[in-house]
């Protein structure tokens, strides 16, 4: 069976993920607290509301999963940075979760020429469904890279998905009965 990953949201209420667009008029709370996570970088305060043309709608209406097991983001941290030993939780989601719902695979690495902030090409967004999404298998040497430049650069740690390719869905996903994974365990089969 093929998964879809969703880190798990601090102090998660109820079963179903919902896009910050709803977030912001149903939980204007967590919504002032997810929306927070965008202040890193001036780039990526534009995310939001950025439209994803494949699907004809801002990111905000979106869902953001990783097509990884968790446990290889992990790996390729621990690789680089050999001090980092703290657990992060995830949803382990069923592909079939998101059948029927508009769905994008952005791979800001198919090019070779992604800016951080610069409009993607449309060859980097492949419309998908549980029929034809394929689960990465390994880490992309690019977000290896990545974690190496942070490294350089003298911070202790990276963003672990960064160079990491996304699966972008419109609308709520729900996770109920999902496991719940530390992504420090690696994947049983």
């Amino acid at each position: 069976m093929a998964f879809i990953y969703h880190m798990v949201p601090k102090n998660m209420d109820g079963e179903v993920l919902i896009p910050l667009s709803e977030l912001k008029k149903l939980a204007p709370l967590i919504y002032e607290r997810e929306i927070k996570k965008y202040d890193d970088h001036p780039k990526r305060k534009e995310l939001p509301k950025r439209l994803l043309k494949k699907i004809n709608c801002p990111q905000e209406e979106v869902l953001h999963f990783t097509p990884i097991h968790p446990h290889f983001l992990f790996a390729g941290l621990k690789s680089v940075f050999s001090d980092l030993n703290y657990s992060s939780f995830f949803f382990e989601i069923p592909i079939e979760r998101i059948k029927g719902l508009p769905a994008v695979y952005f791979d800001m690495n198919k090019t070779g020429t992604y800016i951080f902030g610069e409009e993607e090409p449309d060859e980097m967004f492949e419309l998908i469904t549980p029929e034809n999404y394929k689960i990465l298998s390994s880490l992309p040497s690019e977000a290896v890279d990545f974690y190496n430049q942070w490294k350089a650069r003298g911070e202790r740690s990276a963003p672990a998905m960064g160079r990491i390719p996304h699966v972008m869905v419109k609308g709520r996903v729900s996770i109920k009965d999902c496991e719940i994974i530390d992504w420090k365990n690696a994947p049983n089969n």
